[in-house]
């Protein structure tokens, strides 16, 4: 009677381990496959804001012609999906680089209407002139299957705070 107790207990024993070892694996593979997953996409948004290292076009206090490029872009983040950036502005001639970060904003995308992927953008120009200073407010990254469209607005202020205009700039 004891024997059978024992190979029972051993039987249950073994079939408990099995299963935490399936488990085990089948989370590893999950994890796996959701850090493939984010590498790709972290891929795919760099070479999207990269623009194929063509400017991005735009107006700035909706008069000046505004050009940007963005020469570097890369992932400081997956988890959070944060970039870190590095290019430059051409205001009508006037040249200022920059660096920054884009950050997706996970509620204001889920919030989204037109189901946009959002992202936060600060992009500090170098240089301390009264034509110098930050450029704050969102990447709306709208997919399709020929083109994604990418839209930069919010708005620019000096390091002085004196001046302050909006912006915008697309591919």
């Amino acid at each position: 009677m004891a024997e059978k107790e024992l190979r029972s207990s051993r039987a249950a024993s073994d079939s408990t381990f099995k299963k935490k070892l399936v488990m085990k694996k089948l989370f590893f593979l999950l994890i796996m496959i959701f850090g493939i997953f984010t590498f790709f996409n972290a891929q795919e948004v760099e070479k999207l804001i990269k623009n194929n290292n063509e400017f991005l076009i735009g107006k700035i206090d909706n008069s000046a012609n505004l050009k940007v490029l963005f020469e570097t872009v890369s992932a400081e983040n997956q988890e959070k999906n944060t970039y870190k950036v590095f290019g430059f502005s051409d205001v009508e001639g006037t040249k200022a680089y920059f660096e920054g970060i884009i950050t997706f904003d996970a509620e204001k995308t889920k919030n989204s209407k037109d189901q946009f992927k959002i992202y936060d953008l600060k992009l500090s120009e170098k240089g301390n002139g009264k034509h110098n200073g930050i450029f704050s407010g969102e990447l709306t990254i709208k997919e399709s299957s020929d083109k994604n469209q990418l839209k930069f607005e919010g708005t620019w202020t000096n390091y002085g705070n004196t001046l302050s205009f909006p912006f915008y700039f697309n591919n």
